[in-house]
C-alpha cells in the first residue's frame, strides 16, 4: 500500500530543488546586470530551498531504507 507522504516527500523535495536552480539562474541574471543586493538574496534563497529539498530526498530515503529493514525481521 503506497502511503501519501512516500509520494508527497519526494515531489516536494524536487520541486525545491528545481526552484533552487531557477533561482540561482535568476541570481546570476541579476548578477550580469549588476544588482548586487538582489543577487545576493537570491543566491541565499537558491542555497536555503535547495538545502530543503535535498533534505527532504534524503530523509525520504532513509525512512523507506529502515522501513524495509524492519519488514525483513
Amino acid at each position: 500500500m503506497v502511503r501519501a507522504r512516500d509520494v508527497v516527500t519526494p515531489i516536494i523535495g524536487f520541486i525545491l530543488v528545481g526552484f533552487s536552480i531557477y533561482v540561482f539562474l535568476s541570481a546570476l541574471r541579476l548578477m550580469i546586470i549588476r544588482d548586487v543586493p538582489s543577487s545576493l538574496l537570491a543566491t541565499l534563497i537558491g542555497f536555503v530551498s535547495l538545502s530543503g529539498g535535498i533534505t527532504m530526498i534524503r530523509t525520504w530515503s532513509l525512512t523507506r531504507y529502515l522501513e524495509e529493514k524492519k519488514e525483513e525481521k
